[in-house]
């Protein structure tokens, strides 16, 4: 077994006993338990360790197949929680989880072999791109967690809102600045800053989309939309991220 293979299996390893910490966790993490926050903090840098032994493995930035981008963006939604996780809300914490244990769990459903990056990916432009996408996706999906917790509080909303409007905004901030380098990707890889294609066409979707969730702001009848607007930006967030790659096709896809 060479060196590359040899750190894939530790790294495989460590991607199982993420998988006992997260449902251990999932378990015990949604009480009161004051240790909360240092417990997840361990387990996502856990699975940080797992990610990068895969880089170091195919010595390149670990985002070439599903499983990789399944765990990838698991990841970044672990990390989103990390920020909020003392926030009080169970089912918001519950919510936001769940989605990144999904996620997690799907990426088992994927081959683990190694795979090396082909050339379209071999640029920096890729490298910007892809991760800055899955981090306004985890944005996207705290903001839904908030408007489910939301519609279960009797109690004050406004902590929910705020987290709202902070995923709206930082989401869209954190996409337009990944849009700009995918574009740069784009010419490198095909010569063009745009392509009809339909994860591309999805992206642009999901950016008007969010751009007008802001815009309510200047609307104050329209702010009470806030709520099922994140809602519905979940489900389009899964068009864009998944259904592309298994229901409709596209040259982003992940092999």
């Amino acid at each position: 077994m060479d060196t590359a293979q040899f750190l894939n299996q530790i790294s495989i390893s460590l991607y199982w006993l993420c998988f006992i910490a997260y449902t251990t966790y999932w378990g015990i993490g949604f009480t009161r338990w004051k240790l909360r926050f240092s417990v997840l903090l361990g387990f996502v840098l856990l699975h940080i360790a797992t990610i990068t032994l895969r880089g170091i493995s195919i010595e390149y930035f670990p985002l070439t197949n599903k499983f990789e981008s399944f765990n990838a963006f698991a990841a970044a939604t672990f990390i989103i929680l990390l920020i909020y996780a003392r926030t009080e809300s169970r089912i918001y914490r519950m919510s936001l989880f769940g989605v990144g244990y999904a996620f997690f769990v799907a990426a088992m459903l994927f081959p683990k072999g190694l795979n090396y990056a082909p050339p379209l990916m071999l640029t920096i432009w890729y490298v910007l791109h892809v991760p800055l996408s899955f981090f306004c996706y985890a944005l996207w999906v705290s903001a839904m967690a908030a408007a489910v917790a939301r519609y279960f509080t009797s109690g004050g909303k406004k902590p929910y809102d705020q987290i709202i409007d902070s995923g709206f905004q930082y989401g869209l901030i954190t996409f337009s600045i990944s849009m700009i380098f995918g574009g740069l990707w784009g010419y490198v890889a095909w010569g063009a800053y745009f392509l009809w294609d339909a994860k591309v066409v999805w992206s642009v979707i999901i950016w008007f989309f969010y751009a007008t969730c802001l815009h309510l702001d200047y609307w104050q009848e329209a702010k009470r939309f806030k709520p099922p607007m994140a809602i519905l930006g979940f489900v389009i967030l899964i068009m864009t991220y998944v259904g592309t790659s298994f229901f409709i096709g596209s040259s982003h896809s992940f092999r």
